[in-house]
């Protein structure tokens, strides 16, 4: 098609021109200038053959359009000269302008060819329009160096009917090998991404067009410029040989265009039957990896909603906007909570109720806007208001509406504000590191939900451009008081449907640095393990964060068995964690806490395995070898937490029968009827995960991790699990302040977990990165979030 712009064999009235062989001039039905010119006249007068679409053409009004229209406006634009096409018969042109004094045109300007000699008392210009037909291969193609390596068996793309076509034929490639079923150049590029083809024949300029706009994707094959040619062909304008001055002006001003790429611009615009081309292929990825100053991370999952009050909870939400936004307060790398947009820890009213803080000065938000206590007063009541419950669960609310006083935020000067709590809450400073509470410029979001936004807060980076469903480009804050400043200047984030496409990017074509949310672990392992080249180093490293998910079995207490709690203390000497780890390779490992070993506060409480004592218990109450303890362990088999579920059902059984005591039936169920009996009270006993898959809790201290199971006992989990003692030390560790005495108060609130039980926890699990050696400093903190200003490229 593309050819067929070139070799311009074009009929009136057909949809496209046909490209088989040059035009053959036409006698048009058109209005011709009057003749003869004077002789003196300035007026430079072009004789042309009409129409020859895409060359020229008629409007409305029966002027002459079209490219050679296009190439000589420019060319009078930069000579500072007027001109006017005439439309006359092709025969005689040639002769009339080399008749010397008697002429009737200065130039001539069709589809001609430049031949080697010129007839006769006739000069061309330097061309206007010069093509070859060039091999276009993908950019990581190794057999392909030109087109001589073009070899039986190999799929070469053409487009029908075309230059393409013959110069397939004089290259010997075999009919059988010939894919000619493309009627525009978009057609025949996006085969070759997809890998359709192995390589395609197109003319030079389209060519060098699309390599110019896909340069990651495809290359010319054989060299630049006319060295990769397969043939040649050039078209320019005919003077009058002894017109040296009409010559040279109109070279120079080609050379001037040509210089400055009109010419090229000129070529594809009007020569191409897309007005386009580029905006109709889809490139896929990068084939040639990603530049040494900037950073690519791949994600598994899409990613929707940009507005930190959203009720939305996911680690791919909450990690982009814990990176392009920030909280009064953020945890460091240790975990430890330290102040960000705040100045300062906060101080806290004698009833523990008033958090008054203090605020950085000078800073400002991506639009501009100044930050101040009136940022965060509207932030936080703008959450409120949208119902976001972890703003509404902390902050004060007199009527119990449910949702926060508008005075539970107040301003006491523009560096200053107070927050008041509904009830004490010691740990409240850790809530203020979660997303909802992040300040954002009501200059910038709308006062209702705003979920395609791209302000962003104050954070370590800014959101230069979001693809929906596809990348989200991240540009370095300058102006982000948080240490260290960002090692790179552009991040993109990149979101995959499937984990194969991910793993396909790095591996293949090394498109992405960093392959994070969403792996599995079958191919961290693999990759990690890979030593291509045999130089002893792995091909990829692995990036290991805090454990962020727990696997647990919750027994239903208002009934027996499991209302009896040397019953359940049975359960959880039975079982064999570190066996039951192993069911998962070395995903996860054994748990004995109701907190994951890396958050802060954890303290191992649950006993190790011991059979006998596990018997000795079930006989005080009753039950023995011959009187067996019979009941039904519920578990997920939908994939919801993993693929081994069965399996790791199956363990729990046998290890529980071991004692000779348990006898278990094991009952499967998707997530849908597994939550709707759970909802009812309706399972005995059923083994789950938290948080959610894909959810990370909600915010990093150690009661994230219990209070939910002690404080919803009766709804959600129905496990009607009922301790005043419980009860009594989650209340004091809530008002306490103080980290250190809190900290103990979790101490024994594990402790007294690993005696009543509200859950057995079994194993915990990590989130994991497969990234190029060439990356460093992947840090994740307890929550699960990757903190992408600590992440660091060396070179290759």
């Amino acid at each position: 098609m593309a050819v067929l712009l070139l070799l311009l064999a074009a009929c009136a009235g057909e949809e496209e021109p046909t490209t088989d062989a040059l035009p053959e001039p036409t006698v048009a039905a058109a209005p011709t200038a009057d003749l003869p010119i004077p002789p003196d006249s300035d007026l430079l007068v072009i004789a042309t053959d009409a129409p020859l679409p895409p060359f020229a053409d008629f409007d409305a009004f029966g002027n002459v359009v079209g490219f050679n229209n296009a190439v000589v406006e420019r060319i009078a634009s930069r000579a500072g000269i007027e001109y006017e096409f005439v439309v006359t018969p092709s025969d005689g042109v040639l002769e009339s302008i080399a008749s010397g004094s008697a002429r009737d045109f200065d130039a001539v300007m069709s589809a001609l060819l430049i031949p080697d000699t010129p007839p006769p008392g006739i000069a061309f210009t330097d061309p206007y329009l010069e093509v070859g037909q060039v091999p276009l291969v993908l950019v990581d193609e190794r057999e392909i160096g030109s087109a001589a390596d073009i070899r039986p068996g190999m799929t070469v793309g053409v487009l029908a009917d075309s230059a393409g076509q013959d110069a397939a034929e004089a290259l010997g490639i075999a009919e059988s090998d010939l894919f000619a079923a493309y009627d525009k150049p978009s057609q025949l590029v996006q085969a070759l991404i997809d890998e359709v083809v192995d390589v395609v024949l197109l003319d030079s300029y389209i060519a060098d067009y699309f390599v110019a706009s896909f340069p990651e994707q495809m290359r010319i094959a054989g060299g630049e410029g006319a060295t990769a040619w397969i043939d040649r062909r050039a078209y320019g304008i005919a003077v009058a040989a002894d017109d040296t001055e009409l010559l040279n002006t109109l070279n120079d001003a080609l050379a001037g265009l040509r210089e400055e790429g009109v010419l090229n611009e000129l070529t594809v615009t009007w020569l191409t039957a897309e007005s386009d081309p580029a905006a109709a292929v889809d490139p896929g990825e990068s084939r040639v990896g990603t530049p040494a100053t900037e950073l690519f991370i791949g994600v598994v999952g899409q990613f929707s909603d940009m507005d930190p009050a959203s009720l939305t909870i996911d680690f791919i939400s909450w990690e982009i906007k814990t990176n392009t936004m920030s909280g009064l307060y953020r945890f460091n790398p240790d975990n430890e909570l330290e102040p960000l947009l705040a100045a300062a820890l906060p101080s806290v009213s004698e009833d523990k109720l008033e958090y008054t803080i203090p605020l950085r000065t000078g800073l400002r938000f991506p639009n501009g806007s100044e930050f101040t206590a009136d940022d965060v007063k509207w932030s936080l009541n703008r959450a409120a208001g949208l119902g976001n419950f972890l703003v509404n669960t902390y902050l004060k609310d007199s009527n119990a509406d449910n949702f926060a006083d508008e005075d539970a935020v107040q301003v006491l000067d523009p560096a200053t504000v107070k927050i008041i709590l509904k009830e004490p809450t010691g740990y409240f400073p850790v809530i203020l590191a979660a997303p909802p509470f992040f300040p954002i410029s009501r200059d910038c979001y709308s006062d209702a939900g705003d979920p395609g936004s791209t302000c962003g807060g104050i954070g370590p980076y800014t959101i230069v451009n979001w693809a929906l469903n596809d990348r989200m480009r991240l540009r370095a804050n300058p102006d982000w008081p948080g240490e260290p400043k960002p090692a790179f200047e552009n991040i993109t984030v990149k979101f995959f449907g499937d984990a194969p496409a991910m793993r396909r990017s790095l591996t293949e074509f090394r498109s992405v640095d960093l392959a994070w949310t969403g792996l599995p672990f079958a191919d961290f392992m693999e990759l990690t393990a890979q030593d291509g080249d045999g130089d002893g180093q792995p091909d990829y490293v692995g990036w290991q964060g805090p454990h962020t998910f727990k696997s647990y079995i919750i027994f239903e207490q208002s009934a027996e068995p499991w209302d009896k709690e040397r019953v359940r203390q049975a359960a959880a000497l039975a079982v064999d964690r570190e066996a039951l780890a192993a069911i998962f390779g070395q995903a996860r490992l054994p748990l004995y806490s109701p907190v994951p070993d890396t958050i802060p506060g954890h303290t191992t409480t649950m006993p190790a395995r011991d059979l006998e004592q596990a018997r000795a218990l079930l006989r005080a109450e009753g039950y023995t070898e011959q009187e067996k303890l019979i009941f039904t362990l519920w578990f997920v088999n939908d994939g919801r937490y993993s693929a081994s579920e069965e399996a790791y059902a199956q363990a729990i059984k046998a290890q529980l029968e071991e004692t000779g005591v348990f006898q278990v039936e094991l009952a499967g169920a998707g997530w849908d009827e597994v939550r709707l009996q759970i909802s009812q009270c309706g399972l005995p006993a059923y083994l789950l995960g938290w948080p959610s898959p894909g959810q990370p809790t909600t915010y990093l201290d150690a009661s994230s991790w219990t209070d939910f199971f002690v404080t919803n006992t009766d709804r959600v989990f129905c496990s009607n699990y009922e301790s005043e003692q419980m009860t009594e030390l989650v209340a004091e560790a809530r008002a306490t302040v103080e980290e250190g005495p809190r900290l103990e108060l979790y101490g024994r609130i594990q402790t007294l977990w690993a005696e009543e039980l509200p859950t057995l926890p079994l194993t915990q699990e990590s989130r994991r990165a497969v990234s190029l050696p060439t990356i460093d400093g992947v840090r994740v903190d307890a929550l699960g979030m990757m903190h992408y200003e600590w992440l660091t490229k060396a070179g290759e």
